[in-house]
């Protein structure tokens, strides 16, 4: 378990994109569903902050952005992200459903 205290945490950084997405996907949820589900979301995205700052290669590659990983999040949520010497940039947030009924942003 000390390893685990000692590894190293890598600072998680949001592009524009990404937060509107989020932003989008929050909205989307409010609307359909309650502020429950919104806060279900929202500690969703922290407990993969939390995993990706210790772990950046801990998710698979993605074969849609070269040089990203890309983490599911949720069956209908994945994040797109670049592993960097001292930092994981997210890239973007999407709906993974085929005919999403949130604004695509990729």
């Amino acid at each position: 378990m000390a390893n685990e205290k000692s590894r190293v945490r890598l600072e998680v950084r949001w592009s524009d994109e990404s937060m509107e997405q989020v932003d989008r996907i929050k909205a989307f949820i409010l609307v359909q569903w309650s502020l429950r589900e919104v806060n279900a979301f929202l500690e969703l995205i922290r407990k993969f902050e939390e995993l990706v700052s210790r772990y950046p290669n801990g998710y698979q590659r993605s074969a849609r952005y070269p040089c990203c990983r890309r983490a599911v999040v949720h069956p209908n949520v994945s994040i797109v992200y670049e592993v960097n010497r001292e930092t994981i940039d997210i890239v973007t947030v999407y709906d993974n459903r085929a005919t999403s009924e949130i604004e695509p942003g990729v």
